[in-house]
């Protein structure tokens, strides 16, 4: 679909959303740090499949579990290893597709949920209109720069875990720091539960063994995305974009 046929509303941020789930499931998004791999296309290898899972929770605003619960994103789950291309086959390409076509209706609720909240102008007193945002090239997931701050803080948290910690004064400092990126919602004794387990604690210490790797992912997809889940359930995001360009001058806040 071209963007001269995609169907528009009278609200931008609703359009922006719209072109985010799209990026999600059919096209990828190469300017998002890491980048976005289509689901339609599967991932090179599990950290993306992790960073896509991520980006998925905050583009539904946490519907994605609906479908793909975390415990699917395990490995041996059955599910993951057909997300990755290196097991690519006609199954594969049929699970994936078939996920698309599920996460349509969590996509669809999202839109729901978000629609009373995107309340922009449709025309200012310059003249400015809703069709002077263009979804292609807005930055900021659901038009929303908290959004977009939820997203980044998401991703460097998920970063700093797959690489591993270079002692446990950089690990407590991680724990601490995701107050932010979870929006509140972080496990309480978090730390606690961490240290009180040694195989956790030397895995998620051990930077470069492959199966203290696997651990960390594992970490991440049990007790952190629940709660990076969570975030983008419960968090606000009223603020609008706030560009001084001429394409966002309308949506000022």
């Amino acid at each position: 679909m071209t963007e001269s046929t995609r169907a528009r509303t009278t609200r931008p941020a609703l359009d922006v959303l719209d072109r985010d789930q799209d990026r999600l499931l059919y096209d990828g998004d190469a300017r998002r740090e890491p980048p976005i791999q289509p689901l339609t296309d599967g991932f090179d290898d599990v950290f993306y499949a992790l960073s896509w899972y991520q980006a998925a929770g905050i583009r539904t605003l946490g519907n994605v579990e609906k479908v793909i619960e975390p415990s699917d994103m395990m490995p041996m789950s059955g599910l993951l290893e057909k997300l990755l291309t290196v097991n690519d086959g006609r199954e594969s390409e049929y699970v994936r597709r078939r996920l698309v076509e599920q996460l349509d209706s969590a996509c669809d609720l999202a839109y729901r949920q978000f629609r009373p909240r995107a309340s922009e102008r449709v025309e200012t007193d310059e003249g400015e209109t809703w069709s002077d945002v263009d979804p292609d090239v807005e930055s900021n997931p659901l038009m929303r720069p908290a959004f977009r701050q939820l997203d980044q803080g998401q991703a460097a948290a998920l970063i700093d875990l797959w690489t591993g910690f270079k002692d446990r004064e950089a690990l407590g400092r991680w724990v601490r720091n995701l107050s932010t990126p979870t929006n509140g919602e972080k496990p309480d004794g978090l730390l606690d539960e961490i240290v009180g387990n040694p195989p956790l604690l030397d895995a998620l210490l051990e930077q470069d063994a492959e199966t203290a790797k696997v651990t960390r992912y594992r970490f991440g997809i049990a007790v952190v995305m629940p709660s990076f889940l969570a975030a983008a359930r419960t968090l606000n995001g009223g603020e609008r974009t706030d560009s001084s360009g001429a394409t966002h001058g309308a949506w000022k806040s």
